[in-house]
């Protein structure tokens, strides 16, 4: 997006996103960096790069399709006018409405998981504030949102966002960016969320560590981090650590075991089968039977089928029902 009119509120983009992996922290650092009175957050961006891919924009027409269908974009109701006939024009003004919802604020982020290389490519001044957790702590909780049942098996989801920054990270000057690790973050709030607000060109503010006051969440507990230690194991640990063992390690993780061993060719269609049945039995008891069976057949359908788009905003429903 390389020419951009600020609108009305002064906002014209970001001023910063939150990054990192799903199921790392980054809705918690959010909450923290809302409750400073100088700052705000829209919550997710999601939809303004989940469809890209490494280069390049999608067609207007194609990416108007594919945002009907997404939860997150029926919940917010954006007013999208065919005068928007580019992705970028698209994208601008659905920040520029969600925006408009905190004009009050010095600076509003977002937070977006998926394509973190890309941001620069609509935002190029925006700044990141990058979040990373131990993955095996990660691949543990994604088995309990049902994107996959087995948590050996769960490791892209870490592994594609660091991927995505590792990317763009050599491009960012210092004063761009800034990366807290969620178990440091538990342990020692204040030090990180002031790394946060420097960042911001901020002081830190006490209020941010009043976030569970006007949330679902609860007060900071250091014992929330290394659950995998507890509640997986060892085989599960080293199946993970065999993945991402490099990365660990660079981001400051120590591996079970020296020398991770990957898994046997009969392991491996033990652990797909179990998570398999694992995501069918989780996805059976969010949306019941016959709504899962649906969609198994209209996801094959086009992304415009009606039908198709019944059955996606049946479950987008039952899924903001969930919502935390």
């Amino acid at each position: 997006m390389s020419e951009r009119t600020p609108d009305q509120h002064g906002h014209p983009a970001p001023d910063f996103v939150i990054v990192g992996p799903l199921r790392a922290g980054t809705t918690m650092l959010r909450l923290m960096l809302h409750n400073h009175p100088r700052l705000a957050l829209v919550g997710e961006f999601e939809e303004s790069v989940a469809m890209l891919r490494d280069s390049g924009f999608p067609k207007t027409a194609d990416y108007r399709d594919w945002l009907a269908t997404q939860r997150v974009v029926q919940t917010r109701g954006y007013e999208l006018p065919e005068a928007l006939d580019s992705y970028e024009s698209v994208v601008q003004s659905m920040w520029t409405q969600l925006a408009a919802e905190h004009a009050g604020a010095d600076l509003i982020g977002c937070t977006i998981h998926s394509r973190i290389d890309r941001i620069l490519d609509l935002w190029p001044d925006t700044k990141l504030i990058v979040l990373v957790r131990d993955p095996r702590d990660v691949c543990r909780s994604c088995v309990g949102m049902g994107w996959y049942g087995n948590a050996a098996l769960a490791f892209p989801k870490w592994m594609e966002p660091i991927r995505h920054w590792e990317r763009v990270r050599p491009t960012l000057p210092d004063d761009r960016w800034t990366m807290v690790r969620y178990e440091d973050l538990l342990e020692d709030p204040e030090s990180q969320l002031t790394k946060c607000a420097r960042l911001l060109g901020v002081d830190y503010h006490p209020d941010m560590l009043g976030f569970h006051e006007s949330s679902s969440y609860e007060r900071l507990d250091p014992r929330l981090a290394e659950q995998w230690k507890r509640k997986m194991t060892p085989r599960c640990a080293e199946l993970i650590e065999a993945q991402c063992a490099p990365s660990m390690r660079a981001y400051g993780y120590e591996l079970s075991v020296q020398s991770p061993r990957g898994p046997s060719p009969l392991e491996s269609i033990r652990l797909r089968l179990s998570d398999a049945w694992g995501r069918f039995r989780w996805r059976v008891n969010r949306y019941g039977l016959p709504l899962e069976l649906s969609w198994k057949f209209a996801k094959r359908l086009p992304i415009t089928n009606s039908w198709r788009v019944r059955v996606r905003t049946r479950m987008n429903q039952i899924d903001h029902q969930h919502l935390r």
